[in-house]
Parts: C-alpha cells; structure tokens; sequence
C-alpha cells in the first residue's frame, strides 16, 4: 500500500481546497457482488457457478467537457471462482472388469486479490452517469479449496483440503462499465461489470481461465 500514498496525499490536497479542484470529483467507493472464473476444461459434467465477491477503494474524476469526465480508481478486488461437479461414479479394475465403488460430489473454489486501476470515461445525463474504459490488475495472492463428499466402498466419504500460493499471472485486463445514479451530492449507487480479457492460467498449463464479475455498490464524495 506504501505505493498509493503520493495519490492519497493528492486526494487530500484536492479536497481541502475546494477552488483547486472544483472540476475534481473524489470519494471513496464499495461494491459487493458475483464473480465466476469461466475455463475451458472437456469435463461433461463440469459446472461453472457464481460466488461473492467484491471490491474497495477510491476515485477521483476530472471533467473534461460538457458532461463528460475522465476517471481512475485504485481498488482492492477480490474474485472468486467456484466450479461443481456432482455423482460422479469412481471406478476400478477388479480383475476383469471396471466396477462402480463410489459415487461422489466436489467442489473447488479458486479465490483470488488483486489490485485494480480501472480508468474510464463518465458520461452524465441528468442524474445517471454512464461509465466505460479498461481495467488493469495486479494480482497479490491467490489459494484455493477442496471438497469432496460421496460414498466409498459402501461408507459415507468425506474430505477437504486448502492450497495456498496457488500460480496465476500476475497481470490482467479486461473490459468495464457500468451506470451510476446520484442520490445526492455525497452519494451514487452504481452497478458495474467486469469482463476479463487475459488468461490467468499460466502458460505451462493447456487450460484457459478468465475472471468476470458483476457487482452493485455505492460512491462516497468528498
């Protein structure tokens, strides 16, 4: 965090001299929401399925013309991935043939922080403001968990496992935009959608991963 602090002293410059910065807007901003990590994995019975998620930090916003402004955030963005499966029969060979000796359902999630710097254009139309630009990211750590239940040779099955320091690359970006209203001078809902473009799976790996999130939250103006 030692990185932001030249642009959180410019926050604060800005916003205790109101003559400075009054084409500036600046707050800080909270968002909740659903992400899934989208893959190309050939298991038939695979399923993909939204998990929380979320993102925190602030924004400053310059209007450039009328209506119109160019803006940047520094956020903390968490993603998080689930994928499922479900009855799945184990098998083994029992001498002359293979034989069901399980049936058993997983899941595996992916969880994953990153830093994010969307940058963007804002369009304001009355109370609404519409927003687009990129979002480049920078990934701080990443782990995953494990779940397994069924039956095994006839008795219930259970387990479970956590893997830290899981191996994604480091950078990404991706598409963003979303629409905000203005309550009022302090306050903005805004609701806002993120599409990966970059593969997070390291090359080494033949699969691809991209991350999308959807997330609807609020701004706080200085």
């Amino acid at each position: 965090m030692k990185n932001f602090h030249p642009l959180l002293c410019l926050v604060l410059l800005l916003a205790t001299n109101p003559a400075h910065s009054q084409n500036w807007t600046i707050g800080a901003t909270g968002s909740i929401g659903f992400s899934k990590v989208t893959s190309n994995l050939p298991i038939s019975d695979y399923k993909v399925k939204l998990a929380l998620s979320g993102n925190w930090g602030a924004f400053i916003e310059k209007k450039i013309g009328r209506g119109l402004a160019l803006g940047i955030e520094v956020l903390w963005v968490q993603m998080e991935g689930k994928e499922t499966t479900g009855d799945k029969e184990l098998k083994e060979f029992n001498g002359q043939e293979l034989e069901v000796v399980g049936v058993v359902s997983d899941q595996s999630r992916l969880h994953s922080s990153y830093m994010g710097m969307p940058v963007f254009y804002r369009l304001g139309v009355g109370r609404l403001g519409i927003k687009a630009g990129i979002q480049p990211m920078l990934l701080l750590f990443a782990n995953s968990t494990y779940k397994i239940s069924g039956t095994l040779y006839g008795e219930p099955y259970k387990d479970a496992s956590k893997t830290k320091n899981i191996k994604l690359e480091r950078f990404e970006i991706g598409l963003k935009a979303g629409i905000d209203y203005r309550i009022n001078d302090i306050f903005r809902l805004r609701i806002d959608y993120y599409h990966g473009l970059t593969d997070i799976t390291p090359d080494e790996f033949p699969w691809e991963r991209r991350n999308r999130q959807i997330s609807l939250g609020t701004q706080y103006i200085f």
